[in-house]
């Protein structure tokens, strides 16, 4: 049996989440802790198969309780729910962390992302723990004001100095500010911990934010022909479509603009009234000689203007899509 975690500080919610998974999904075995220390015990006693934290708690947060797995139990998965999350963060941050969802969120919704999870198997290979700039962007997110200290595992050392989630500077072996900084966000493998911010004044980095950082740094790591194959690799398409919210209170034309197996990225005509999580209908037609037409449903993940990101509810395409995806070279996402 699996075994699942639930660290949260709001008593009834928490109470409310584990009594709907253990109503409708007996399979799980599922423990519950009212704060990162008590998260901390329950981890060293059982075998956990899942985290699912809360970001603001007492006495440790869920910030400190993930530093703390990805030290000592890298190869357990986190779920992150947090009151703050933003489209534009959930489309920077890396799939390490496997869910942010957005409180408050339904009881029943909770059961079926952990079943997605844990009925996948790790593919070979994967790196396991939080990358650098995974942890940053969650301190950002969470407007969080204190020093992070990062170890990475060749023993190097760097301090970043964030005040209230903005990154002001970052201090390593011989270098400050940006050199510093760049060095380690686009690390895959480190070591994290909390100090508070001293009382003296630290000067900030000018006009730098992590998404320009992590950007800079990984165009930094990317030799030319690679950035010229990534520039290459993702086609902006032009396909017509039409899209209905699952109440039918909103709907429209739209344009397919990228495509893959798992997600959509869509321009609106006019800025949408839906949200994050909002279930659509939609309709389009490919490009082939045929002119196939599509029919798909999709959760949406992220809204940035007129332009909406969404996954597909079912990822197997046995219509025209399939493939149209293959022969296009568009199995996986690379926008």
């Amino acid at each position: 049996m699996k075994t699942v975690l639930i660290a949260e500080d709001d008593t009834i919610f928490l109470k409310l989440l584990a009594s709907s998974l253990r109503e409708n999904h007996p399979q799980f075995d599922i423990l519950t802790a009212e704060n990162g220390k008590q998260a901390v015990t329950i981890l060293n006693q059982h075998r956990i198969s899942l985290l699912i934290t809360d970001v603001k708690m007492p006495e440790m947060d869920g910030l400190a309780l993930l530093a703390y797995v990805n030290e000592n139990f890298p190869f357990i998965p986190c779920f992150v729910m947090t009151a703050y999350e933003t489209p534009e963060l959930r489309q920077k941050l890396p799939k390490d962390i496997r869910k942010f969802l957005r409180k408050p969120f339904p009881a029943d919704r909770l059961g079926q992302e952990i079943q997605k999870i844990l009925q996948q198997e790790a593919p070979k290979g994967m790196l396991s723990g939080i990358s650098v700039s995974s942890f940053m962007m969650m301190i950002e997110m969470e407007k969080k004001t204190c020093i992070l200290e990062v170890n990475l595992p060749d023993g190097e050392k760097g301090l970043f100095y964030f005040e209230k989630g903005i990154l002001c500077n970052a201090v390593s072996s011989g270098l400050k500010g940006e050199e510093a900084a760049l060095k380690f966000i686009t690390r895959k493998k480190a070591r994290f911990s909390f100090r508070p911010l001293p009382q003296k004044k630290i000067a900030k980095l000018p006009e730098m934010t992590l998404k320009d950082l992590v950007q800079k740094a990984s165009a930094l790591d990317m030799p030319l022909e690679k950035m010229e194959e990534k520039a290459d690799t993702a086609p902006e398409l032009n396909l017509s479509g039409v899209f209905v919210s699952s109440d039918r209170k909103y709907g429209g034309k739209m344009v397919v603009k990228h495509l893959s197996i798992s997600d959509i990225r869509m321009k609106f005509d006019l800025k949408p009234e839906i949200m994050i999580d909002s279930k659509l209908s939609i309709e389009f037609n490919l490009d082939d000689q045929p002119r196939s037409h599509i029919s798909k449903e999709v959760i949406v993940t992220g809204i940035d203007r007129f332009f909406v990101d969404a996954e597909f509810c079912s990822k197997e395409h046995y219509d025209r899509l399939g493939p149209y995806l293959h022969f296009n070279g568009l199995d996986e996402k690379n926008w």
